[in-house]
């Protein structure tokens, strides 16, 4: 009957099927229905309904039958012989150099001895991928994993052999069971198994780097112990040098020779002079006949944090402004305090009779403390201090260009507070300290302002987080607004190139024009520098206390103050941090960058651009800030070795600031942990299937299985919604049903 509709032969071994979606059947259905339905509506006789009705059903139902598209469906199988699949090790440990060479140029000579056209090529690290390797940079080898995916993938087939081109050097379970246990199961192999090892054990070398400890973080100025674990292959006894380098620049380095078993442990002791983030490294040389240069080199990154910040007070005379911010200073439990004041003069020690001792005053250790006691400090404070009268003459230059490059080159704060003995009254003109001061000096007549005053706040001190004494803008300006006066002020000429001015003279203007700075700060190099021209903000404790406020507003003040000369973070508008120094090879890297804007709240939807740089090269990372003022990026960590990282945060097409920070990848690369063949492995495990195994340099003929085959299915579909008989049928009881219902007069 079918093959009568479809009008052409079929094969008795098919089978009817339904092609069309199931949605269109029942949708064809519905509207079959819902026509059968309507056609039952309007006046006629009964007998021309009854026929209408059932020719309607019956061309509905070929129409029905069509759009279900049935079809005859054949399949016939033919047997094709098996393949041979080559599995190619695409790992590290291929790149392994033997004698000159990498490991994998040998994988080339085995291909060229594999005949035929019915090679099916893949390669393999931790999973099975088609096609020959382009690299060998996978970071893994699992033999097993490879063997259980191609069975997989050829499921139901029997290939003709399987060819697995190796090092030997599996990091997966099925050598780790080799290695254990005493019977272990052999993998699943779909075909007669042919290993060829790649690589030779004879005359292999490596020198390597195995391993960093720090601790983590460190003090400033407090020495740690940095200790290399080093070990080789094949130079036992030598004696080698391994060197340590801060961010690229040499620290130290140091011989050492390796023992029987070719290892070595080295410890560098390090004094860091600075506190952040800082990537070391710790090398070892390269010979001509190392294996594996890569592994020479491990990274660590190392936090130098303050235990405590160092401060030293120099004051030219006692006064309450010298009291009040020695108290402050001995108060605070994050300050080593270091002050001197009501200092001995060289006038003093001249007219003095050294035998007698009778001195109430200590000798000033000044020529010490501004040489080689520098290091020690994080803040020196010139709180009205005549230098001239102190130094010996011909010292003085060479000691105040030890305090600027204190300043400029180490990174470190200087603060100048005014009075009588203070900058122009100081002597200080012209001198290296005015160099990197933010204001300038050379005030012709008269040099200082008694009248007491009340500083202005700018514009720039509403934002500044020196100055800022409150989070809120409009209570900051009411603080700044009630502190007592200041009982005059010394006299500079305006601020210099690049200052910026927080307190200002409401009524006195410097040589540009502008109101004379009361309070600037600058970036002087590497370091920090500010200025306070007046020398009675005592009064902004005593006064606020007397009035019932405390004495919060000069608390602030100055602690806002050596946070910012000492670059805390809390200062920068724009900071970028991982929660940690070091990661392992894998781990998910999280950048968190923060942002802020010129009031120091947090900075919304600002655009950030984070540049990762390391051994790779650059990576680039893009977001936008939260309403917190926060985005945290996430980079893999793929590559070992020092990362330096570089936020830029921008709003409005303007830069608003950028930060650095660095992390390493620290954990050895499991791939060149072991660079010796495993030949041991490899021909356990051709035994245990029945394979054949050929050492370092032998090309043999694989194993081919002769009754191996698959069998291919040829499909062939005869579409019977086409049939002529269909299309009749359709036509047919249409057309009855129309006529019958024109002649009972329905349209």
């Amino acid at each position: 009957m079918i093959e009568l509709l479809a009008g052409t032969p079929l094969g008795p071994s098919g089978s009817l099927a339904w092609i069309a979606p199931e949605w269109v059947v029942l949708t064809a259905v519905g509207v079959a229905l819902v026509a059968l339905v309507l056609s039952w509506f309007g006046e006629r006789p009964i007998l021309a309904r009854t026929v209408e009705l059932t020719a309607w059903a019956l061309a509905l139902a070929g129409l029905v039958v069509a759009l279900a598209r049935p079809a005859w469906v054949e399949e016939e199988g033919r047997q094709e012989p098996g393949r041979l699949a080559v599995l190619i090790d695409a790992s590290r440990s291929m790149q392994v150099q033997e004698q000159g060479e990498p490991r994998h140029k040998l994988v080339d000579r085995v291909i060229r001895s594999l005949s035929g056209d019915d090679l099916d090529f893949y390669h393999f690290g931790g999973e099975l991928k088609a096609g020959l390797p382009t690299t060998y940079e996978l970071p893994t080898t699992d033999i097993e994993s490879a063997l259980n995916v191609l069975a997989d993938r050829v499921a139901g087939e029997k290939l003709a052999g399987v060819v697995l081109i190796t090092d030997g050097l599996d990091r997966g379970l099925l050598r780790r069971r080799y290695q254990r246990e005493e019977n272990p199961a052999p993998p699943l192999v779909p075909g007669a198994l042919t290993i060829y090892q790649i690589g030779s054990p004879g005359d292999l070398k490596d020198l390597a780097v195995r391993g960093v400890d720090s601790g983590g973080f460190a003090f400033r100025s407090e020495p740690f112990n940095i200790t290399a674990r080093l070990s080789s292959t094949g130079y036992a006894g030598r004696r080698v040098t391994a060197s340590l380098t801060r961010d690229g620049k040499p620290v130290t380095a140091q011989s050492v020779t390796l023992d029987d078993q070719g290892e070595a442990q080295v410890v560098f002791k390090v004094r860091p002079d600075a506190v952040g983030r800082f990537a070391y490294e710790v090398s070892v040389p390269v010979f001509e006949d190392d294996a594996v240069p890569s592994n020479n080199v491990a990274p660590v990154v190392v936090q130098v944090v303050r235990d405590r910040m160092s401060v030293l007070q120099v004051a030219g005379a006692p006064s309450f402004d010298v009291k009040f911010l020695r108290r402050f200073l001995k108060g605070d439990p994050s300050v080593d305090l270091v002050s001197f004041f009501i200092l001995r003069t060289e006038e003093d020690i001249a007219g003095t009779d050294y035998q007698n001792r009778e001195l109430s005053l200590i000798q000033f250790p000044y020529s010490e403390l501004f040489s080689t006691e520098l290091h020690r400090f994080d803040i020196i404070i010139f709180q009205n201090f005549d230098h001239e009268r102190y130094f010996r003459p011909g010292e003085a230059d060479r000691l105040l260009d030890n305090i600027r490059r204190f300043v400029e080159e180490d990174g470190k704060g200087f603060v100048m507070i005014g009075g009588d003995l203070s900058f122009d009254l100081g002597g200080y003109g012209g001198t290296y300290v005015e160099r990197m001061l933010p204001v300038d000096l050379g005030v012709r007549g008269a040099q200082a302002d008694s009248k007491a005053v009340r500083p202005a706040l700018t514009q720039e001190g509403r934002r500044h987080p020196v100055t800022r004494l409150v989070p809120d803008a409009a209570e900051n300006d009411v603080w700044w607004g009630r502190l007592p006066e200041l009982s005059g002020v010394n006299k500079v000429r305006q601020a210099s190139s690049g200052a910026t001015v927080l307190l200002e003279h409401p009524s006195i203007q410097g040589d540009d024009g502008r109101p004379m700075p009361i309070l600037s700060v600058a970036e002087a190099g590497k370091g920090r520098a500010m200025a306070l021209t007046g020398d009675s903000s005592w009064r902004w404790s005593l006064g606020e206390a007397a009035e019932g406020r405390g004495n919060q507003a000069y608390l602030r003040f100055w602690k806002n103050s050596f946070r910012w000369l000492i670059k805390d973070p809390s200062t920068n508008r724009v900071t970028v941090d991982t929660p940690r120094e070091n990661y392992g090879m894998g781990d998910t890297v999280r950048l968190i960058v923060r942002a802020r804007d010129t009031g120091f709240s947090p900075l919304a939807r600002a655009d950030v651009k984070v540049t990762v740089t390391g051994p790779a090269g650059k990576e680039e990372l893009q977001g936008v800030t939260t309403a917190d003022g926060e985005v945290a990026l996430e980079i893999e960590a793929t590559d070992r070795g020092a990362h330096r990282v570089r936020a830029e945060v921008s709003a409005r097409g303007r830069l608003i600031g950028q930060d650095e920070t660095v992390y390493a990848v620290t954990t050895r690369d499991p791939e060149l942990d072991e660079v010796v063949p495993d030949a041991a492995f490899l021909r356990w495990l051709a035994g245990s299937v029945d394979g054949t195994y050929y050492g370092p340099g032998e090309v043999g003929t694989p194993l081919r299985d002769p009754n191996s085959g698959r069998t291919v299915w040829d499909r062939r579909e005869t579409p019977l919604w086409r049939a002529p008989a269909l299309i009749l049928w359709i036509g047919l009881f249409g057309g009855i049903a129309w006529i019958v219902r024109r002649r009972a007069g329905m349209r």
